[in-house]
């Protein structure tokens, strides 16, 4: 690959030899691992030590112009890690020169593994030229304290700076008093640096970098569309300004998206927010599709400013209670994009709540649910299928079109298709079923007639199966017929909570006159109106149902 100076698989301290420095850009994430990659490694280098055998710990992508000072592009958490593992160990030796144990020699060691890992100490400022110089956030606190080893600072630490803290000292605990004497714990250094294996890349320039990591990507390697996006917009912003304040600015805005999205939300977020304006892409290209469209500093700091705007409406999408909604419809729909588990039409949402007036939103909203209950929860159709037409319609609305409901046809099942789908439709027994079946008893109960408002999280309205799931030979009902009936809809009935306790696995005459108390709709008329429960009355049931159902969630906007 154009590029690519070098790609050789080498021990750690191969990588660190001949005067090397390394520095992570300022640009790159803070320092991130917790106590599970600490251990993972800690456990990791126990084996390997045990088995006399090497480990391999993956890519380190660098970039160089020099041969001298590298830049780490990919790798910098376990390359920092290792380096605070051999502090923690060094410290070790030092607290034996403490005690008087071999202190001369033991001070030598000091100084010679400082100078091989760690990097050389100024005489006059007892400064450290640190082989290792981390980014903005981390280096002051690495430099300052836990290289110098003295008391590390607790107070008024930022979170990356208690993790680099805990780190160090998750380490110096395991090796505190694992070895006797400073010859041991050098040597302990020397395996661990001899026989932990990287695949070492080095490349000459940043798109090259970025090139090798949309490969490694391809490979598998876990780098997020996020990833590669956050290294390529500060890379523009760092290459065409020299102002430091540039940076920080761009910093301080990644910060607040990703505070806003949380990490592990922020690739999702980002397809749905550029769809918004482009036609669909799946999330592996992405970043290559980006990079080809945003190219200067100045389109940077308006991307920035544009996904922070839309990135609050994407939170919104997945929480009914936030502040953002403030009508009980809009509630509601929300809360049912949760249970329907749809985010296919969060690119239109996110487009139709930016552009739309209030009115307008709702009746896209509501729209959806309905096309959605329709497509996803009646008629289990892919739900892949829908990302064109949604997405569609939102680049009409983002360009200032109308609400053209037509663009979604491809997509809505018509009446006479739902209706025979819901009349043998069942929803096998879990938590979530029976949240959608409480809220289709729901709606049709209101369309009947009845008084009773049933809300998604109304606890009081509990899902009654007629024919229970244990019954007995007083069901009229053959066995083999039972598995497929007990879950239809029709063998469903909304009940209050303190009445259906009561029942229990009570034969059908002794639940009628339990419904007969009952104020839903379609417990009550069971009561009146049914002597046996059987096949023939489930399938009459639940035939009302679904030409009720046609009605309910009509796709008339």
């Amino acid at each position: 690959m154009k590029g690519i100076q070098n790609t050789v698989t080498s021990n750690f301290s191969s990588v660190v030899s001949n005067n090397r420095r390394f520095c992570v850009p300022k640009f790159q994430r803070d320092y991130s691992w917790e106590n599970e990659q600490w251990d993972d490694l800690w456990q990791d280098i126990e084996a390997m030590i045990k088995e006399d055998d090497e480990h391999y710990m993956g890519y380190l992508v660098l970039q160089t112009k020099d041969d001298k000072l590298f830049y780490i592009i990919d790798g910098q958490q376990r390359f920092t890690t290792i380096i605070l593992l051999i502090l923690a160990a060094i410290k070790s030796i030092k607290k034996l020169v403490e005690q008087g144990v071999e202190a001369d020699d033991n001070q030598r060691r000091i100084e010679n593994l400082k100078s091989m890992f760690i990097g050389k100490e100024d005489p006059v400022t007892l400064e450290y030229d640190n082989l290792l110089v981390l980014n903005r956030n981390n280096n002051p606190y690495y430099k300052d304290y836990i290289v110098k080893m003295g008391g590390l600072r607790a107070r008024n630490l930022k979170s990356t700076e208690k993790l680099m803290k805990k780190c160090f000292e998750f380490f110096e605990q395991r090796l505190n008093g694992k070895f006797q004497s400073g010859k041991e714990y050098a040597s302990y250094i020397q395996r661990v640096v001899d026989n932990l294996y990287f695949t070492q890349i080095v490349v000459n320039d940043e798109m090259n970098a970025f090139r090798v990591f949309e490969t490694l990507n391809a490979r598998g390697v876990q780098l997020s569309s996020s990833d590669l996006l956050k290294n390529y917009l500060f890379s523009l912003v760092d290459r065409d300004n020299m102002h430091e304040s540039y940076i920080e600015t761009l910093e301080y805005k990644w910060t607040r998206l990703t505070d806003n999205i949380k990490a592990e939300k922020l690739p999702e977020f980002l397809r749905y927010y550029w769809n918004i304006s482009h036609r669909a892409i799946r999330s592996n290209a992405l970043f290559k599709t980006i990079r080809s469209e945003i190219k200067t500093d100045k389109q940077v700091f308006s991307l920035m400013d544009d996904m922070m705007r839309y990135s609050d409406i994407y939170m919104a999408l997945m929480d009914e209670n936030d502040e953002l909604w403030t009508d009980e419809e809009e509630k509601e729909c929300i809360k049912l994009l949760k249970v329907f588990r749809l985010k296919q039409p969060f690119s239109l949402l996110m487009s139709a709540k930016m552009r739309l007036s209030k009115k307008d939103f709702i009746r896209l909203l509501k729209h959806i649910i309905n096309l959605c209950f329709r497509y996803n929860v009646i008629c289990d159709k892919n739900p892949n299928d829908q990302e064109i037409p949604f997405n569609n319609l939102a680049i009409s609305i983002n360009k200032g079109g109308t609400l053209d409901f037509s663009i979604l046809s491809s997509i809505v099942i018509e009446d006479t298709e739902f209706e025979n789908i819901f009349k043998e439709k069942s929803f096998p027994y879990n938590t979530r079923n029976m949240q959608i079946v409480r809220y289709i008893l729901g709606k049709i109960e209101h369309f009947k007639g009845s008084t009773l408002r049933v809300t998604l999280d109304d606890d009081n309205a509990t899902v009654e199966h007629i024919l229970p799931q244990n019954f007995d030979e007083s069901w009229p009902i053959d066995e083999s017929k039972a598995s497929r009936l007990i879950y239809r809809l029709g063998n469903t009935c909304l009940l209050e909570k303190k009445l259906n306790r009561s029942i229990q696995n009570a034969n059908f005459a002794e639940k009628k006159a339990i419904y007969a108390t009952s104020s839903y709709y379609y417990a009550k008329k069971i009561a009146e109106d049914i002597n046996d429960w059987n096949e023939s009355e489930i399938i009459k049931i639940q035939k009302g149902m679904a030409r009720a159902a046609c009605s309910i969630w009509s796709l008339n906007p």
